[in-house]
């Protein structure tokens, strides 16, 4: 950590102080007998934080049959503990809220949102306990990036927007000033004396494998996952952090790829609701349907690569796969299927039929599923036994790499077809052209 850095935080003159609520708070709550009604009282005498409050319970977060009306019943329904975490957290974010600086404010505060909402709906999943602590621990854990912003201001926005994605912020950090903004924080934290159970988290959200005490660092954790999934909502290229969470959701908390999805529309959904109340706009935020759309077939060939154990960078000089080869000679035995685990997926993908060299016309369709030798799929018309097509997946720089397959399987039903392929090739891609050439489908090059 630098020192000087340290110092400088401690000697500012214009350091965030407590606000007076959150100081009445945590005094409170320091003091033998203190009860929910007198932290009701407190919070009462600050009508602006009081409706703040109301209107957060009485949002999707909480899902009450009936409507909260007043502090008292609210500080009855949640609690000592989760009220005057809640409290903290509004009081400390408004706090820091209009600092100057020359960084992307609205970006940090619109990835902040998306972070608390994911870390409030991940913990009703697995941390129940501790479902207003993660919220609020998620809420700060980057406000020391507005204080390196506030004393560094464009020196910081430059390292600050040189990061490609957040994951990468503390190693630029470290390398320019020798302290990240978790460090930062912390100072910060400590400044204000704030509770382990939001300081720590604060400190540890990118190392929480580095915490000692097990149920702080089950915060971390949470809080570390929820700022992967506000990544996805934020980041220009969402595929590869889709299938980083969708890992550690499984590894962690043993979710599938179908739960951990449908876990990411719901904080796309209650992010929206949360950032009014901290007035961020969220115009053109897309929903994560609308993500997991744009990102599937990138999705795809992860997987692929995945389940296949190849690296995606290797895929590109590969030439025909291994298992594809030998599928290619006969059909594949029981033993085959069952190494070759299926992995549904849902989105929708292109395909271009392939006949004696021939590209024929684009086809969309939707994806069931993948494994390493093979992808189910539907479309509208009909592919014969037999029949092979191309996938052809965007590669960063604007390259593209494109996979054959074949036709093993084909089931009409309603006007649908259900088609089951098996890999056949990896092609490179000098060994076949463009889709068309003044509108007529090329041959494939096999030279």
């Amino acid at each position: 950590m630098n020192d000087a850095i340290v110092k400088r935080i401690h000697d500012c003159n214009s350091l965030p102080s407590l606000p007076a609520a959150a100081l009445a708070v945590l005094r409170l709550t320091e003091a033998s007998g203190t009860g929910i009604k007198d932290l009701a009282d407190v919070i009462a005498k600050d009508p602006a934080l009081a409706s703040k409050v109301l209107r957060v319970i009485n949002s999707s977060f909480y899902s009450l049959s009936q409507p909260v009306t007043s502090i008292n019943q609210a500080a009855a329904l949640l609690g000592l503990h989760s009220l005057r975490t809640l409290v903290l957290g509004f009081s400390l974010a408004g706090t820091m809220r209009t600092q100057p600086g020359g960084f992307d404010h609205l970006g940090y505060w619109k990835r902040s949102m998306y972070a608390a909402t994911a870390a409030r709906v991940i913990a009703v999943r697995v941390l129940p306990a501790h479902t207003e602590d993660c919220f609020v621990a998620a809420l700060l854990m980057d406000l020391g990036a507005l204080l390196l912003d506030q004393l560094l201001g464009e020196q910081y926005a430059a390292v600050y927007s040189r990061a490609k994605t957040h994951t990468d912020l503390p190693i630029l950090e470290t390398h320019a000033f020798s302290m990240t903004h978790a460090e930062a924080g912390g100072v910060l934290a400590g400044h204000w004396k704030l509770p382990d159970e939001l300081r720590v988290p604060i400190i540890s959200h990118h190392l929480p494998r580095e915490v000692e005490s097990e149920a702080t660092r089950k915060i971390c954790q949470v809080i570390a996952l929820a700022g992967r999934c506000a990544d996805i909502f934020v980041a220009s290229d969402s595929a590869g952090v889709i299938a980083a969470v969708r890992r550690v959701c499984a590894a962690h908390y043993h979710m599938d790829d179908d739960t951990t999805d449908a876990m990411l529309c719901e904080i796309g959904q209650k992010t929206a609701e949360l950032a009014p109340l901290f007035d961020v706009q969220m115009n053109s935020a897309l929903p994560y349907e609308s993500i997991l759309e744009r990102a599937s077939e990138q999705l795809f060939e992860i997987s692929l690569c995945e389940k296949s154990g190849t690296p995606a960078a290797c895929l590109a000089d590969a030439g025909p796969a291994p298992a594809a080869a030998a599928a290619a000679k006969s059909p594949p035995s029981a033993g085959d299927k069952r190494r070759s685990q299926r992995i549904r997926r849902d989105g929708h993908i292109t395909i271009i039929p392939c006949s004696r060299g021939i590209l024929g016309t684009p086809m969309k369709g939707q994806l069931k599923d993948i494994s390493s030798t093979g992808l189910g799929l539907i479309l509208s018309k009909r592919l014969e036994l037999l029949k092979q097509f191309i996938v052809e997946l965007p590669q960063p720089g604007g390259d593209i790499k494109s996979l054959l397959y074949e036709v093993v399987r084909c089931d009409s039903f309603g006007g649908m077809t259900s088609i089951g392929s098996r890999l056949v090739s990896v092609l490179r891609p000098e060994r076949h052209a463009a889709r068309t050439v003044d509108g007529v489908a090329p041959r494939l090059r096999t030279a």
